[in-house]
């Protein structure tokens, strides 16, 4: 699987409190790339250039969503690796013929990125999101 990714785009972690995870990644000198918040996935996140990689911060935005990603008591978790693909479709395929359940069907646009994620319990406890950069088509009227 090594030729599959091209690279670590970046490490998701969830946190219980965005404000205070961006004012420490600040403080630690790192970058802020992006922040958005995304309601049809109910969180909120930020993702901080860390050398050639990216840390994205995760706050989920409804009880059920920081239940089942955050967990009970705590303060932060780190939840998937994301990897940069060529073609997210063909990799999503190239996946499931490994056996690697996927949790949708179809690429999902999560700003201007295509992506899939792999259902950590059928690839071995870790979850990886599979990151097509600069692949949605932005309106040219803003």
């Amino acid at each position: 699987m090594a030729d599959m990714f091209k690279r670590i785009d970046h490490i998701g972690v969830v946190v219980d409190d965005i404000t205070e995870a961006r004012a420490l990644l600040e403080s630690l000198g790192m970058r802020l790339e992006r922040a958005e918040e995304v309601p049809a996935r109910n969180v909120k996140i930020a993702f901080y250039h860390c050398g050639d990689g990216r840390i994205e911060l995760i706050e989920p935005t409804t009880p059920e969503a920081r239940q089942r990603r955050l967990g009970e008591g705590n303060q932060a978790r780190l939840e998937h690796i994301g990897v940069e693909v060529d073609d997210v479709s063909q990799m999503m395929r190239a996946v499931q013929g490994l056996g690697i359940q996927l949790t949708t069907g179809e690429p999902v646009p999560v700003g201007p990125n295509l992506n899939a994620w792999t259902e950590p319990g059928t690839s071995k406890g870790i979850q990886f999101q599979l990151v097509q950069r600069d692949a949605v088509q932005r309106d040219a009227v803003q």
